[in-house]
């Protein structure tokens, strides 16, 4: 198994920071981290949280098809704005180590990993909060959140130590524009 990735260059968390603070902004609305890259993570987990709310929302029976309209509307919103932050904290990853462009590319970006992230940590929350009807999920969730923590600490150590590299996330999406 592979050390987390140090967060000596004061720049970039470790997954284990990130998944700290998404479960303390899971637990604190108010909270809102110091650093940068940090406080834009949670902001990226606090738009999936809330397209998972409005998904939910659609799905409920009974639901008129205005609703589920606007919610559709609101997802595609909070789906732009996420595409932003993911190019954002990807540019500040880029500019907190420098890449050997040389080096094999990853697949995907470690902002985009991030995303899944976040996104795996809403799952284990809601998981965990109806325990009783689905506890044979969480230790596939939380092996899961062990193997996806260890990919993106060794996709950035890969990426300092120059045998990987990635291209910044730049989404080219348009929403009916």
């Amino acid at each position: 198994m592979r050390a987390a990735a140090s967060s000596s260059d004061g720049n970039l968390p470790t997954s284990d920071d990130v998944v700290a603070e998404f479960r303390r902004a899971l637990h604190d609305p108010e909270h809102r981290p110091t650093r940068r890259v940090e406080a834009r993570l949670v902001d990226l987990l606090r738009s999936n949280l809330a397209q998972w709310n409005l998904e939910d929302e659609a799905r409920v029976p009974g639901t008129d098809a205005a609703a589920v309209a606007g919610a559709k509307r609101a997802i595609d919103e909070l789906n732009a704005g996420r595409h932003l932050i993911v190019e954002e904290i990807d540019v500040a990853i880029d500019r907190a180590v420098t890449q050997t462009a040389s080096a094999p590319l990853a697949t995907e970006s470690p902002a985009m990993a991030f995303d899944r992230l976040s996104v795996l940590v809403i799952r284990i929350l809601h998981t965990e909060r109806d325990a009783d009807r689905y506890t044979a999920r969480l230790p596939v969730l939380y092996r899961q959140l062990a193997d996806l923590q260890q990919a993106i600490d060794g996709l950035i150590d890969d990426v300092r130590d120059g045998t990987r590299r990635f291209v910044p996330y730049q989404s080219l999406k348009l929403y009916g524009e």
